[in-house]
């Protein structure tokens, strides 16, 4: 399964250890967006979310503990403002050259779970609502780095 990390600043990451509601097993997997869900609770992203509709929560850093009949843990990284992130765009080699990645700068978009596979859909059209922000990119591993906007985290 695809999914994010840190790029940088790894010396100031700091992670939080939060409730998973109970429903299914260990439903979050280590390097996934989650969310703010029900009761303080939370939840892995779905397809399409990192809008200003959902909380981010950070990037689990943990797999979370949670079975189908009791809650569980997972470890987060806190959704810090400088963070920034990388992860693979939705469709293979758009990012595979400099000037792709220089056209992406700055766009506003959503994250992207096709099957079991996490990407940045930088297809997606910029939004003001959107709040995973394209900040640059590596041609070489056709990866992009992103932040996630102040007006998405739990932190506002």
């Amino acid at each position: 399964m695809k999914t994010f990390s840190v790029v940088n600043p790894l010396d100031a990451v700091s992670s939080t250890r939060r409730i998973v509601e109970s429903g299914g097993a260990a439903t979050i997997a280590r390097g996934t967006p989650t969310k703010q869900g029900s009761n303080g609770a939370v939840a892995i992203m779905a397809d399409g979310e990192g809008t200003t509709s959902e909380r981010f929560t950070g990037l689990a850093k943990s797999v979370s503990t949670d079975t189908a009949s009791a809650n569980g843990i997972v470890y987060t990284i806190n959704p810090l403002p400088g963070i920034v992130y990388k992860g693979s765009p939705k469709v293979a080699g758009a990012a595979d050259t400099q000037a792709e990645i220089d056209a992406l700068q700055g766009k506003r978009v959503v994250f992207d779970l096709t099957s079991t596979t996490w990407t940045i859909d930088s297809a997606a059209a910029d939004g003001a609502t959107n709040t995973v922000v394209i900040v640059g990119g590596q041609p070489e591993e056709d990866v992009l780095y992103f932040v996630v906007s102040a007006t998405g985290i739990y932190f506002e």
